[in-house]
């Protein structure tokens, strides 16, 4: 009898010890979760700071005209931050694009994706959604819509009304050389007799739907601290003015 009372004491005692152990453990673990978790705060804080004063940075630089000038910047004690400019209207926007150059584009990219499909199911909150990852170099869902034929790559300007593949080859040349064309009749008096003919033909609606310069810009700034997560992104939609960038829209 003292013998099994013995037996139970003792493996009451190791189950004793076992509890304390795993509660030891756990209270370690969540020590170290918490501690982990403070950190990644931290960085997380460092990073959107970083990311703020990028933008801050981009700003100044626009002003000296040196915006795409998109080298990583040092902010100190081991805090980095970069940015990148997109210009919205050199894709064709999906959500307020007409059908007839969507269908255009779709036809040059080779997709088999339906235009009616696609205008069904507008408006995209992210191209992403569009449902075919070849279409994505040539769409936008921001700006207002129109297309930027000094930044358009040939896929989309073929797309557009009155645009052959003169037109194209004589804008995509001029855009080697710097010097893009300062207006629709400049472009078209620099064609032949039938490219000139097929441009007129659409004008009206060609100088509706593009432009020669970026009415928008997409400037995504991204901080972080080296060697930590995570990293911090911030993205505005901006107007370019001559003496200041106006956020019309910003994304975390």
């Amino acid at each position: 009898m003292t013998q099994s009372r013995r037996g139970f004491a003792l493996i009451a005692v190791l189950w004793v010890i076992t509890a304390l152990t795993a509660a030891v453990g756990l209270g370690l673990a969540t020590t170290r979760l918490g501690q982990r978790i403070t950190l990644n705060r931290v960085a997380l804080a460092r990073g959107r700071w970083a990311a703020e004063a990028c933008l801050a940075i981009a700003a100044a630089r626009w002003t000296q005209g040196k915006l795409w000038d998109t080298t990583t910047v040092d902010l100190g004690r081991e805090t980095r931050c970069v940015w990148r400019v997109e210009d919205p209207t050199a894709g064709l926007n999906v959500n307020t694009a007409d059908a007839e150059p969507l269908e255009r584009l779709f036809s040059v990219v080779g997709s088999r994706l339906s235009v009616d499909s696609v205008v069904r199911a507008r408006p995209f909150e992210s191209l992403d959604q569009v449902g075919d990852s070849g279409l994505l170099p040539f769409l936008s869902i921001d700006g207002p819509g129109t297309v930027n034929l000094s930044a358009a790559p040939r896929q989309v300007l073929l797309a557009l009304p009155g645009m052959s593949p003169e037109a194209v080859d004589r804008l995509l040349g001029r855009r080697t050389l710097g010097r893009s064309y300062p207006s629709l009749d400049a472009l078209a008096a620099d064609l032949s007799p039938s490219g000139r003919a097929s441009l007129l033909a659409r004008y009206a609606d060609l100088a509706r739907s593009t432009t020669l310069g970026a009415p928008q810009l997409v400037v995504t700034a991204q901080g972080w601290v080296e060697g930590q997560l995570p990293r911090a992104t911030i993205e505005v939609v901006v107007v370019p003015l001559p003496e200041r960038l106006a956020v019309v829209r910003r994304r975390m």
